[in-house]
């Protein structure tokens, strides 16, 4: 049994098709390798990824039931609405979540959010932490609804590299990684997250995008 994330990728250049797979890395690294090894136009999307403690065996379960949908033998691309994959893979997770027994080690970034990116971070996310599992590791946000008290905690993928994935994690191995995003900066996290309102993120983007913005300076300086 591996833990790690099962996705549901979409690409414009084929818009009647999907594919499904999983790894244990996580979905938007994928979805890039995807893109520069094929050639295709456009790049890959992850419509939609679940976190789950079989990996391996639900993503077998997906292909056994769309098998007839598949495009290739050798080809984890099929021909279905990507709705319909999504709602199988929402239902599959169901049944093979993370074990509740399996070694975590946690970080919480709120704090570290709150005193340096308290004018960007998104008013409804009210916690963040960072989570190390044994082959991955992610971001568990909670966000309150904006009209009620619900709360709704959400796995969200850190496609950054340099994080470190044992199979055992450890504190030293969750310290490199705490470190490593703690010295991420706002821009950064609006390429690997969505902790920012859209708006909020475009405005950093345009101010380190620009001419002689921040990314300009820091070629210059290096």
């Amino acid at each position: 049994m591996s833990i790690g994330f099962v996705y549901i990728l979409f690409n414009p250049a084929f818009p009647r098709h999907v594919k499904i797979g999983c790894t244990a890395r996580n979905s938007q690294r994928r979805a890039g390798e995807l893109y520069r090894q094929s050639g295709v136009p456009e790049d890959f999307v992850v419509l939609y990824d679940e976190l789950v403690g079989d990996a391996k065996q639900v993503e077998k379960l997906l292909h056994d039931r769309f098998a007839a949908y598949r495009v290739r033998k050798n080809k984890e691309f099929f021909q279905l609405p990507p709705p319909e994959a999504v709602r199988a893979l929402q239902q599959l997770a169901l049944r093979f979540p993370v074990p509740t027994n399996t070694p975590t080690l946690t970080v919480d970034l709120l704090p570290h959010f709150t005193k340096y990116f308290a004018r960007y971070l998104d008013p409804q996310v009210i916690e963040l932490r960072f989570v190390q599992l044994p082959g991955t590791c992610y971001l568990d946000v909670t966000r309150k609804s904006p009209t009620d008290e619900t709360r709704i905690t959400t796995h969200e993928e850190l496609p950054l590299g340099g994080l470190l994935t044992p199979d055992v994690p450890n504190l030293d191995v969750l310290r490199h990684n705490e470190a490593h995003l703690r010295s991420c900066d706002e821009y950064d996290w609006i390429m690997i997250s969505n902790l920012f309102p859209t708006e909020v993120a475009d405005e950093i983007a345009h101010e380190w995008e620009k001419p002689n913005g921040k990314i300009e300076q820091k070629r210059q300086h290096y």
